[in-house]
Formats: structure tokens, C-alpha cells, sequence
């Protein structure tokens, strides 16, 4: 099928045009695909595939849409099964099980217009679809789908810092180690990942822990506004002054309300792109000691935001030796900063800490975070007790006996605290819908992790984080310390991440979605990820 010259030259015109005739209103119960669609500058009579589309067969869908994607952007966006770059794209997932799934095809969009069509053209051919942004989920269908459309929005990659170095216009395609590196010489930086290559799009609408955020608070919270593709095809700016529902809901909500095409962040100064930071290697004669220092180090953060931390308690399957490895990060270039003195007493066996820029620290932990494997992720929340604590680490190394024998099994149990900074930071420009309340912390976030080689030890691997997440929570339940949130960029697929922010702010959330998605296009046609109504596997491993 070929486009005349006259088409071509139709199409481009709608595509400039349509930015510019976009208004406030959304989805009308009478809404019409077909006219949307030319309003975008796509004629669906001039294409025969989509004219016929209601006298094929629906498994035809997605070649449909797939074929008119390719027709309307090149063969250069749009790569399907058996071209070439598919397998390359899809290996380049963080995790195996994701990498294992098979889109119909792959579709780069250039532009929020060419997202708003390809939404549309779902919506009429009844194609699924998912997006991708860094793709560093664990589980499978994130940000992959199975025979549907992949949007990968890597051409999405604006980084334009404001003349006036306050904000910047971030894309979605975009690795917080190019965010960060683009930014470094203008003395700036962004509150983002911190592991370089997570994108941008995922960490920052499932809220997005940083370095700097017992300063500032998460990524979420650091958003000045979100451009974003509803699901009419309108593009609408979400702001603290414009669909104040919506920027609301983004701040958390995660993929349920639109996909986000540009995020404006609020910058931070940091000459040089400096800072302190690095990680020590503990044993297990001192893990008492570390868990004091790390106990501290969370209650006194008041004291000296700067300081940040990251404690995992870890086995190493090829010495059979249990270890902690403490990352500690500070926000300013100045080694062994008072704060960390109990830590820095404690003898290490590998101590990586020095003064050193933003992007080479991400680079740093990205080490530990290795792609090409089996991969699984599971969250739990706690107010922040020291004997609690410890029996978290306890009861991680108590269920990693039944599993430990699994091969290339990298195993860890992540503790970080949500600090009083983090939590006050939460309630600026109307606050989120996480449900964290400011004075009921500071909380302990544990972030359970495992790397694996073999499909066959999947179902005892989850069962065992399982587990622990079950035991850390009924403990914590007796001690009076049960905190019910998921953060979700730490949650597995059978944890309910949007019912633990609270059931008023899981209406609020539901609410604004029925406004601008009416028909559920984010719920059904978008399918992965977490969704509104519960999570993505329902039965437990």
C-alpha cells in the first residue's frame, strides 16, 4: 500500500496542526476513533487496511495497526518480527522475563503527536499495547506486551535545561545518566534515579527515590508539569494550576491516566555534577553494628539531609559468605561527613566511597544491577524500629537457606528509610496519592531483590520473597509497626500497590481516570504494569 504525494502532504499537515487545536475537553460519550483520527491528519478511508477493518478477523488487529503505523512514520520507526534490530531491542530489557516477550511490533514515535495516533489507531484496530521507557521492570508485560505494540519512546529525548537553570524539559526516553551527564556543565541537576540507565518515564511516575530527596523530596514531587497523551488523542499540560486532578494522580499513579511525553523538573544546583559517595562491604560479624548505624543515620537525618544510604544485606553464593554492603551517598563533594562516623568506624573489607560526579555514581550502582537475568522485585513498608529492623535482615537469611542452592541466585534484602525530609517534601503543590502521612515516620522501606539463571527455580524464589515479605509484615503488624504502603517501582506483580495509597486516594485515583479515560483505554488496552483495580498476577506464585 503507498500514499500519493497529495496524502503525504495531508498528513503533514495534520500533524502540525493538531498540537494547535487541542482544547480542555475531554472525552465525550460519543466519541468517534475515526473522526479523532482525521482531526490528527489520518484518513482512514485513504487507507484500505483501516477502511475494511470491520470485516476482519480481530487477530488481524494488530498487523493492521502495526501496517499503518509503518505506512504513516517509515519502516525506520516501526520494526516488526523477523527485522532487523527486533532482537536487538528486545534483549536490551533489564530483566529475562521481559525480554522474553514478543511484540507484534515496535514503535519509535517522534513526537506526543505521532503517541496520540498511535493510542487512537489501538483504540479503533482493538491492538494492546504497552510503553517503554527505560524498560527496568522485573516482571514480564511492564513495559513489553505479547503480541501487541511496544511503544518505545527512546526519540522522546529532549533534555532543555530554562534560561534561568530552575527547571528542565525532560522526554520520557531518556536514561537519568544522559539527563544527568547533559546537565553536568551547567552546574545542575535533576532529582532522578540512581542506577544510570532506568528511564526517566517509569521511575518518575511511580514516584522516584534520589539521592537529594531528604532535600527535596521524590522525583514525583519535584515535577513542575507533565505533558501527556490522554486517551482521545488530546494532548494536555497537567500542572499545579492546569488539570490539577491529573497532575495529581501522575505524582504515583504510575501508567493508569495517559503517557507522559515531556516531564518539566524542578533543577537543583550542583557544581560540577560533585558529590560524595560509594559503597563498603561489610561482614557478618558486624552486622549488629550496622544495622545501629544505619538506624541513626535515618532518625538523625534532620540534622544533615545531605546524607543518604542504601543498606542490603546479601548473599555471595560462590563464597557461601553472608555480607552487607552499605551505599552511603552525600549530597555535597565532602568525604566522611560527621554523619556517617558510626559507619565509616565499622571495618570494611571494599570501600569504593570518594568524591566523584552524580552520573559516575549511578554508573557505579548500575554494577550491581546487572541485565540478562531472571529477576524479581517485592516491597514492604514499616515505621523505622531497630529491632525491627534487625529482624528483617534475620528473617531474609532464615528463608534464603530453602533457595540458596539456586543457580546464579544474587540475592538481597534493601533497606532505606523514608526520612522526615522525604515525607514533608510530599505534601508541596497539593501533595500525591501515595498516603504517606508527614508525622507518622520516618518509615523503613525494604526492597526485596533476586537475580537468577533458571526458569525452573522461579516459582521457589517467589515463593521464598514471599515469605519474607509475609513474615516482616505480620512481625511488624504485632509490633505495632505495619505501615500499608508499596512503593511501586520496588512492588512485584502480585502485590496491590494502588489499594496500599488508601482507599480515598484510590477513589481520587479512579475518579480521574473515568474523567479522562472514560472507556478504560489505560486499563484494558494498556494492560501491564499496576493497574486501578488490582494487582497484574492476582494469584499469588
Amino acid at each position: 500500500m503507498r500514499f500519493s504525494s497529495l496524502h503525504v502532504a495531508a498528513l503533514g499537515l495534520g500533524f502540525a496542526a493538531s498540537a494547535a487545536a487541542q482544547d480542555s475537553t475531554f472525552e465525550p460519550p460519543d466519541f468517534n476513533v475515526t473522526l479523532a483520527l482525521i482531526d490528527q491528519g489520518v484518513n482512514v478511508s485513504a487507507l484500505p487496511e483501516l477502511d475494511s477493518l470491520t470485516k476482519r478477523s480481530s487477530l488481524s488487529a494488530c498487523s493492521i495497526a502495526c501496517d499503518t503505523l509503518r505506512i504513516l512514520f517509515g519502516s525506520s520507526n516501526v520494526i516488526e518480527q523477523g527485522n532487523q534490530g527486533y532482537t536487538a531491542f528486545t534483549n536490551a530489557y533489564w530483566s529475562v522475563q521481559q525480554e522474553n516477550i514478543d511484540p507484534y511490533c515496535i514503535f519509535k514515535p517522534t513526537s506526543a503527536t505521532q503517541v496520540s495516533i498511535s493510542i487512537l489507531l489501538s483504540r479503533l484496530t482493538q491492538c494492546p499495547f504497552a510503553a517503554k521507557s527505560g524498560g527496568h521492570a522485573a516482571f514480564a508485560g511492564a513495559s513489553n506486551i505479547q503480541g501487541g505494540i511496544t511503544m518505545s519512546l527512546e526519540k522522546l529525548n529532549t533534555i532543555k535545561l530554562s534560561s534561568d537553570k530552575k527547571t528542565a524539559d525532560i522526554g520520557p526516553g531518556n536514561t537519568w545518566f544522559n539527563v544527568y551527564t547533559a546537565l553536568q556543565p551547567a552546574g545542575v541537576t535533576v532529582i532522578g534515579g540512581r542506577v544510570s540507565p532506568i528511564g526517566v518515564g517509569g521511575l518518575t511516575t511511580g514516584g522516584g527515590i534520589s539521592f537529594f530527596s531528604n532535600i527535596y523530596g521524590w522525583a514525583c514531587d519535584n515535577v513542575v508539569s507533565y505533558e501527556v497523551v490522554t486517551a482521545s488523542g488530546v494532548i494536555v499540560t497537567a500542572s499545579a494550576t492546569q488539570n490539577k486532578d491529573l497532575f495529581f494522580a501522575l505524582r504515583g499513579g504510575g501508567n493508569n491516566f495517559g503517557i507522559v511525553t515531556k516531564f518539566t523538573l524542578n533543577a537543583i544546583p550542583l557544581p560540577g555534577g560533585l558529590m560524595w559517595g560509594g559503597g563498603r562491604v561489610i561482614l557478618e560479624d558486624q552486622f549488629d553494628a550496622v544495622v545501629d548505624a544505619f538506624y541513626n543515620v535515618g532518625v538523625n537525618s534532620p540534622q544533615d539531609p545531605n546524607a543518604a544510604q542504601i543498606l542490603s544485606f546479601a548473599y555471595a553464593q560462590s563464597a557461601d559468605l553472608n555480607l552487607a554492603a552499605a551505599d552511603l551517598q552525600y549530597a555535597q563533594p565532602v568525604a566522611n561527613a560527621p554523619i556517617f562516623s558510626e559507619y565509616l568506624s565499622i571495618p570494611a573489607i571494599s570501600d569504593t566511597t570518594k568524591v566523584r560526579t552524580l552520573a559516575d555514581l549511578t554508573q557505579e550502582f548500575n554494577a550491581s544491577n546487572p541485565d540478562g537475568l531472571r529477576e524479581t522485585y517485592w516491597a514492604a513498608t514499616y515505621k523505622l524500629n531497630k529491632n525491627h529492623t534487625a529482624s528483617v535482615r534475620d528473617i531474609f537469611f532464615e528463608e534464603l537457606d530453602s533457595i540458596k542452592d539456586a543457580a546464579g541466585l544474587v540475592p538481597a534484602a534493601t533497606l532505606q528509610v523514608i526520612t522526615e525530609g522525604q515525607l514533608a517534601a510530599m505534601t508541596q503543590n497539593g501533595g500525591n496519592p501515595l498516603g504517606l502521612s508527614a508525622s507518622a515516620g520516618p518509615f523503613l522501606l525494604l526492597n526485596m531483590n533476586m537475580m537468577w539463571t533458571n526458569a525452573a527455580d522461579d516459582t521457589r524464589i517467589l515463593q521464598a520473597n514471599k515469605r519474607i515479605i509475609d513474615r516482616t509484615v505480620a512481625l511488624a503488624q504485632s509490633m505495632g509497626l505495619y505501615e500499608d504502603y508499596i512503593y511501586m517501582n520496588y512492588a512485584s506483580q502480585f502485590q496491590d500497590v494502588i489499594a496500599s495509597y488508601g482507599s480515598t486516594n484510590k477513589a481520587k485515583l479512579k475518579s480521574t481516570a473515568a474523567k479522562y479515560d472514560p472507556t478504560g483505554v489505560f486499563q484494558t488496552l494498556q494492560p501491564g504494569y499496576f493497574k486501578l483495580n488490582g494487582p497484574p498476577s492476582p494469584s499469588g506464585p
